[in-house]
């Protein structure tokens, strides 16, 4: 069984629309500092919102901010914690655009 390697690129590419969305950006993050400043403004919508998770947004900001501190398996290591983390941000953003009528 094969599985993807997760890179930050395909971290960002994932959940970039949705965690836009709900930190309303205008534009998508496109790089690091973008998606963690984006994810830690969305994590206090959904905190706003009473929509659980947001504690595992604040986390994966955290964790990836920390990947350009470290390489190999460390780095990997980070990058699929966030992954699992992350993994609610669809679910939350069907939930959050419920709430607001978009």
């Amino acid at each position: 069984m094969t599985t993807a390697t997760i890179t930050l690129d395909s971290l960002i590419h994932q959940h970039a629309d949705n965690i836009a969305y709900v930190a309303e950006m205008e534009t998508p993050a496109t790089n690091l500092g973008e998606f963690t400043h984006h994810l830690d403004y969305a994590a206090d919508n959904f905190d706003q919102a009473h929509i659980n998770g947001d504690d595992d947004l604040k986390t994966a900001s955290t964790l990836l901010a920390e990947t350009s501190e470290v390489e190999g398996a460390a780095r990997e290591a980070l990058l699929l914690r966030a992954a699992t983390l992350l993994r609610i941000v669809p679910e939350m953003t069907d939930e959050y655009r419920d709430m607001v009528g978009d």
